[in-house]
């Protein structure tokens, strides 16, 4: 039997090696790479020795670190929240009312999801801008006078356009937690006298609940992190953590700094993700499977 097994084994670790040794190489290294730069003394586009932690302390004692992390989590739960309210109809559409329009539509979404991410935030820095559609559009609608720079350069902005990019991510995600729920089963609750409200309080919430909070999680963790949209959409008052992060590596050349903030921010995500899936546990959603 081992003799058997062996070579079985052999053969499996084969073919996972180039997977992990990519991993290692594209994951893994970098990310030691950054945990050694924290720890390092910090100089000038430079670290050496001794270990230090030193960069962490100036990270938690500066208050423009708290305020910029302040944004960054206002910004994350308004776009995981508006993400998730508008992708749950959209996949439950799609799912059990879309027809033969459903992969045609699921073929958009995906598609969408391929455009240039400089090329989204571009577009709707046009769209708002001071002489955007947006504006065009309200001044040939005789709604204001000259354009109005009130629609760029703030929160809303930034918020616009996150959504915008997150959308794809959660209706396929949810779409995909839909799967097992055949329509019979929705029709089965009904024969048996359950209305529109208590089939999606008893039947498919359930189901979706660990996808949803899922895309909430990882919505959350995109858009808090994002460092793009708030230089280009944002105003002085919304710059966020990604900002100072990449301002420190890019521009002031502090990568002890970059590196602890962006260790700091990887524990919370950390922290945020061991605490959903315990919640999932507890709430036994994880074990949730539908069979036929």
């Amino acid at each position: 039997m081992s003799a058997v097994a062996d070579p079985g084994r052999r053969r499996a670790l084969l073919l996972a090696s180039p997977a992990a040794a990519g991993m290692l190489v594209l994951l893994v290294a970098p990310v030691v790479t950054l945990l050694a730069y924290s720890v390092l003394t910090a100089g000038i586009f430079a670290v050496s020795g001794p270990l230090t932690l030193e960069s962490y302390r100036s990270a938690l004692e500066n208050d423009l670190t708290w305020s910029l992390g302040r944004n960054a989590v206002v910004v994350g739960l308004l776009v995981a929240a508006i993400s998730l309210v508008v992708a749950i109809p959209v996949a439950y559409w799609l799912r059990y009312h879309a027809g033969r329009w459903q992969m045609f539509v699921l073929f958009l979404v995906a598609v969408s999801m391929f455009a240039s991410y400089l090329v989204r935030i571009y577009a709707w820095r046009t769209i708002l801008g001071t002489h955007g559609i947006l504006n065009s559009g309200l001044e040939a609608a005789g709604v204001i006078d000259h354009p109005s720079s009130l629609f760029i350069f703030d929160r809303a902005a930034i918020v616009i356009a996150l959504v915008h990019i997150a959308i794809p991510y959660a209706v396929l995600v949810l779409f995909a937690g839909l799967r097992p729920l055949e329509p019979r089963y929705l029709e089965a609750a009904r024969d048996l006298g359950g209305g529109a409200l208590q089939r999606w309080r008893r039947v498919v919430l359930p189901l979706m609940a660990g996808p949803a909070i899922s895309v909430f999680v990882f919505t959350f963790v995109l858009a808090s992190a994002d460092f793009v949209a708030p230089q280009f959409l944002g105003g002085v008052s919304d710059s966020m953590l990604g900002v100072q992060i990449s301002s420190q590596f890019t521009q002031s050349g502090n990568w002890g700094l970059g590196a602890a903030l962006s260790f700091l921010m990887l524990l919370v995500y950390a922290v945020c993700f061991a605490v959903t899936n315990l919640g999932l546990r507890l709430a036994g959603l994880h074990r949730i499977r539908w069979t036929t």
